[in-house]
């Protein structure tokens, strides 16, 4: 491990993400939308100066297309699919969809409020020397706040900042879908190895169970050999039937992320993909910018603070400009007539004097919800360090692991043919057979286990990093109206 300086620590403001002070408006708080928060920082390594991961990483950049790494045009299909089909995805979309339509509705207020209005009316007398009258109008009204504060503006800037944070939502639902693939993939390709292992275990308990009844037979060994070499055979029948069920269940899993009817259909492979090259990890700081999480809780933090701005300036005075014109005469014709047309404008100032404490109250309230998208942004941002730091470490423990599985494997292979030998002329007992046997089953299941999970790290390391997705304008396709940035 690396030595280190003292942690550093970042505030909000040093990252550029504070919330925008309010300034210049009486006895308005402008400390209030600015506070900061402690986020420790990524340490120095001792020998470069230069702040890194603490567990070591290649100094390449991080991948960004890690699902074309693994070579697998079957896993690349599989997210592809999930991308196209998956329920969260497509309710993050929607999410998203709601957002940018918020957002829209946010900026409305920038501009005026223009109506129109019409009206006819026809009198009829029933006396014979009063003429009957018609009456007809045409009015039109235009309704403008002037942004003196600037707080319709806030307002618009802040729903455009809670799309981009669901714009980033989004991005992290595909990139955790897009892992969750792969990972229940690599999954059943476990299975799917671990089954045909149990397969070939109940062949070799049934050759064990043949050679011992012959000894049985001929009167070279006793009944209890022969019944323990039948109970081994019935427990690798029941570890069989188990693994069977683990494959079944596992698909099921599979075809539910993909949005398929749960059929167990899928056919897994024989075969783990080879694990590629280690990716690069990048600086520590390059997540604050690569992970979707990240990125949208840095959006959130950001409204919350213009929305303190929002009611702060609620509380100060507002000028709408108001005006119209109208038009009324006997007769269409006359309507148009510019005799007829009547124009007004009017400015009013409106200023809040008694509210029984609730402008106040929302501004209290924000500021509450503010300091809370502040530790919300430093937990996320622990937790990004974690799971690198993490995956990081286990890439190094479980090429260990494997290691010395493959070491164990192949001298239990080894013990367990020159006891079967030894077993067959005699010269071992059951129990060291079925010793041997079982060591072997195990160390065989365990590396293939280790395998999937060296894989499966490998994909969590690219989630924790942020990386993306191949294939990311074919997932599109069916996405409501996104403007999506990419994973």
């Amino acid at each position: 491990m690396r030595s280190m300086t003292a942690t550093l620590l970042f505030s909000v403001s040093a990252l550029g993400l504070s919330a925008c002070a309010t300034t210049g408006l009486g006895n308005i708080n402008p400390e209030a939308t600015s506070p900061s928060v402690e986020i420790p920082a990524a340490p120095q390594n001792a020998d470069t100066g230069q702040v890194d991961w603490v567990e070591p990483a290649p100094d390449r950049l991080p991948s960004t297309d890690w699902v074309a790494d693994f070579n697998d045009p079957v896993l690349l299909n599989l997210i592809q699919e999930a991308m196209r089909a998956n329920t969260d995805v497509r309710l993050a979309a929607a999410r998203l969809a709601a957002a940018e339509a918020g957002a829209k509705s946010s900026r409305s207020g920038l501009y005026p409020r223009i109506g129109a209005s019409s009206n006819a009316s026809r009198t009829e007398i029933a006396e014979d020397n009063i003429p009957s009258r018609s009456s007809f109008g045409l009015g039109g009204s235009v309704s403008w706040e002037v942004d003196m504060w600037g707080r319709i503006r806030d307002t618009a800037n802040a729903g455009d900042i809670e799309a981009e944070a669901s714009n980033a939502d989004y991005a992290g639902t595909r990139l955790a879908i897009a892992g969750l693939t792969a990972q229940t993939w690599f999954n059943l390709t476990e299975a799917r190895l671990l089954t045909d292992l149990a397969e070939r275990n109940v062949q070799t308990q049934e050759r064990a169970l043949r050679l011992t009844k012959r000894r049985f037979d001929g009167g070279v060994s006793g009944s209890s050999d022969f019944r323990l070499a039948r109970s081994a055979l019935a427990n690798a029948e029941a570890t069989l039937a188990l693994r069977r069920q683990n494959e079944s269940s596992t698909a099921r899993s599979l075809e539910t992320i993909l949005r398929r009817y749960p059929a167990d259909a899928l056919q897994a492979q024989n075969e783990l993909p080879p694990l590629p090259p280690l990716t690069g990890a990048g600086s520590p700081g390059e997540i604050f910018l690569r992970r979707p999480d990240l990125l949208a809780a840095e959006r959130r933090m950001q409204a919350a603070g213009l929305r303190v701005d929002i009611s702060q300036k609620n509380l100060l005075p507002r000028l709408t400009l108001d005006g119209g014109v109208n038009s009324n005469g006997g007769s269409i014709q006359r309507l148009f007539s510019l005799d007829n047309l009547i124009a007004s404008i009017a400015g009013g100032l409106t200023a809040p004097l008694f509210e029984g404490g609730a402008l106040r109250a929302e501004v209290a309230r924000n500021e509450a919800v503010l300091n809370q998208q502040l530790e919300s942004y430093a937990d996320t941002a622990l937790t990004a360090y974690r799971e690198v730091e993490d995956a990081l470490d286990a890439e190094d423990r479980l090429r260990e692991r494997e290691d010395a599985l493959e070491i164990a494997l192949e001298e239990a292979q080894k013990a367990e043919e020159r006891l079967e030998l030894r077993f067959s002329e005699g010269l071992a007992s059951i129990l060291q057979l079925l010793d041997a046997q079982s060591r072997r089953i195990s160390s065989e299941g365990q590396l293939i286990s280790a395998r999937k999970e060296r894989l499966a790290n490998r994909v969590r390391l690219h989630l924790a990093l942020g990386g993306g997705v191949y294939g990311e304008e074919l997932a599109r396709e069916k996405l409501p109206k996104p403007r999506l940035a990419g994973l």
